[in-house]
């Protein structure tokens, strides 16, 4: 099968700083589930990302790598986004950072061009010569779509207008795997067990695809590629609301009313496949309610929902309260967090959001309790 991937403008500074064979390198992986290694006998070593870091390290063995695994399973763009300072940035200096979002993100082009060229302007104010790389993983949906019309799914063309712009290079896994199960060279269930998630096999075969690419892009310097020079200096955004500014606020940031509480330590007893943080704000009474004070133009939050999850409403600088669902047919089945994004496009400066629980019980929940989590605010 052929690797199929776009050099653009390569991963030349990621190769100079290689090249040298001495000194420390930080590579980060952010994605959902694909990178975090569902799928694998064991997660840390034979997941792509785990053989990709094998690679790397047998390549380049002058060289102290540090790994971040920023990976969280069942999470788009946006959040990602919201996330990244958190996860990826205030871990320390990055120089290669890869990113993986295409099955999660659900077509939505509006929402992916913002979460991924915010990824990309985050990590290029963080360190202007840090190389990114996309990455695109293939599900059954995207088979199915790519054999009735020869297309990929939509979230891969939105990422590569992203890729394009910068001049970044993208791997594109979906388009080979599709490719050779078309060509009958591959079936699907050989590589996974389900609609997403590769096998041990599938992530060798990822991982043969992401070091074909690296082999050729951190073996010399791009021809035609952009001067690393003028790649230092970021571009007008092409969407002006993207997610640059996106960042995480902790729940005690709330101004509290009876009726909820800031439990910190927190611990959570039920399962949860998250890591989840040591605070939450909770309540559970119909009515309780709360205010958040924010700067930006753009809020939302993290909630973890579950068996018993409210609903809740809210209402922007005063104006009349409006529902927002939170209770959907996973809650039933396990615990997981769940981004809201509340209001974007709102107009720079302060702003104020009042939340409360929603008086009826959702259908199906068995009760009506909030686990705030997270607040998200694009400054």
């Amino acid at each position: 099968m052929i690797a199929h991937y776009r050099l653009r403008a390569g991963l030349d500074d990621a190769a100079e700083k290689l090249g040298s064979g001495s000194g420390k390198f930080t590579v980060a992986f952010i994605g959902g589930s694909v990178t975090e290694g569902a799928g694998a006998s064991h997660a840390d070593r034979t997941s792509y990302r785990a053989l990709t870091e094998r690679y790397l390290m047998r390549r380049y063995t002058d060289v102290a790598f540090t790994f971040v695994n920023a990976a969280i399973g069942g999470t788009d763009s946006v959040y990602g986004a919201y996330r990244f300072r958190e996860h990826v940035l205030k871990q320390g200096p990055v120089d290669l950072l890869l990113v993986e979002f295409a099955v999660n993100d659900a077509g939505d082009r509006t929402a992916s061009l913002r979460a991924m060229e915010g990824i990309v302007r985050q990590a290029k104010r963080s360190n202007p010569r840090i190389a990114i790389c996309f990455l695109y993983s293939p599900n059954t949906a995207g088979l199915r779509l790519f054999q009735e019309k020869g297309k990929v799914q939509p979230a891969i063309e939105h990422h590569e207008e992203v890729a394009a712009y910068y001049g970044l290079p993208s791997v594109s896994i979906a388009r080979s795997i599709y490719e050779g199960i078309t060509a009958g060279e591959l079936k699907w269930e050989d590589f996974s067990g389900d609609e997403v998630h590769p096998n041990d096999a599938g992530f060798g075969l990822y991982a043969g695809f992401v070091e074909a690419f690296l082999q050729e892009t951190l073996g010399h310097r791009t021809v035609g590629g952009f001067d690393s020079v003028e790649a230092a200096v970021l571009p007008p955004p092409l969407d002006p609301s993207c997610y640059e500014a996106a960042k995480l606020l902790a729940p005690g940031s709330a101004e509290r009313a009876p009726g909820w509480r800031h439990e910190r330590p927190w611990i959570f007893e039920q399962i949860c496949y998250w890591k989840l943080p040591d605070e939450a704000l909770i309540g559970d009474a119909a009515g309780a309610s709360f205010r958040l004070n924010f700067s930006g133009s753009a809020v939302g939050f993290v909630v973890l929902a579950g068996m018993d999850l409210g609903d809740v409403e809210y209402a922007i600088d005063g104006s009349p309260y409006e529902r927002m669902p939170l209770f959907d047919a996973r809650c039933t089945q396990f615990y997981r967090p769940k981004t809201v994004l509340l209001a974007e496009d709102l107009m720079p400066g302060r702003h104020a959001v009042d939340i409360r629980i929603a008086a009826d019980t959702p259908e199906f929940s068995t009760g009506r309790c909030v686990r705030m989590l997270y607040f998200m605010v694009n400054a």
